[in-house]
């Protein structure tokens, strides 16, 4: 699994489904599928559990197929298509079904930060780094910066195409670094290390009010002497 891919795997990115998905019982079974799909899929985001086999993921569909028969217009249920066809996108004819999704999630949801999020991390992965991708990195951004799952994302894909972007959707990403280095400043710090990008986290970076590795500080102290 490519990098990319390990991370949309990882940073659950999947908040809210949970509430989403409790919403959706109020449609009965169709509601349950979409329950057990969102807590399989929650279960999975974490990096300690064995990832799913493709046959796992091909039931968990299975059930969100029936699910469609019953409640077609469920933003929930779009939201967990994406997300299962995302993890299927390894093999890369998937991609275009989850992106499919992630946008019919949106449609029917637009103040979802998690889809919009979502949906930048399989453009991303789709090659798709234009106009749409920002799109989905600013509205994200702007509904959600405050929530780690959409912290990691945006910083993750951000920073990957951080010379790439306009302006706008870079202010937006640098936005949710800032938040996000409050709350977590050593997630930060590794993501923007891994992506080339340390002197954006560093920026932010209030080495004092926080308990991290020393070396940290001392990085980010160079970066600012050499700058």
């Amino acid at each position: 699994m490519n990098r990319a891919a390990r991370v949309f795997a990882v940073v659950p990115a999947i908040a809210g489904l949970i509430w989403l998905a409790v919403h959706a019982v109020e449609a009965g079974a169709a509601g349950s599928k979409v329950f057990e799909s969102a807590i399989a899929l929650r279960l999975w985001s974490s990096s300690r559990v064995q990832q799913p086999a493709s046959e796992a993921l091909t039931r968990v569909r299975e059930d969100l197929v029936q699910a469609q028969l019953t409640t077609p217009n469920d933003p929930a249920l779009h939201e967990l298509f994406g997300l299962v066809d995302a993890r299927r996108g390894e093999q890369q004819e998937f991609l275009p079904d989850a992106a499919v999704h992630l946008t019919r999630a949106i449609e029917l949801r637009p103040t979802s930060p998690q889809s919009w999020a979502s949906l930048a991390a399989v453009k991303y992965r789709m090659g798709d780094t234009g106009p749409d991708f920002e799109a989905a990195l600013d509205h994200a951004a702007a509904l959600g910066k405050f929530e780690p799952d959409v912290q990691g994302i945006l910083a993750s894909y951000g920073l990957a195409v951080w010379n790439e972007m306009g302006p706008r959707a870079r202010a937006s990403v640098e936005a949710t670094i800032a938040a996000a280095m409050k709350r977590n400043p050593l997630e930060m710090l590794q993501i923007a290390e891994r992506r080339g990008r340390l002197e954006v986290a560093c920026h932010h970076f209030a080495g004092s009010t926080r308990q991290v590795d020393p070396k940290w500080s001392q990085l980010c102290q160079s970066m600012e002497a050499t700058s």
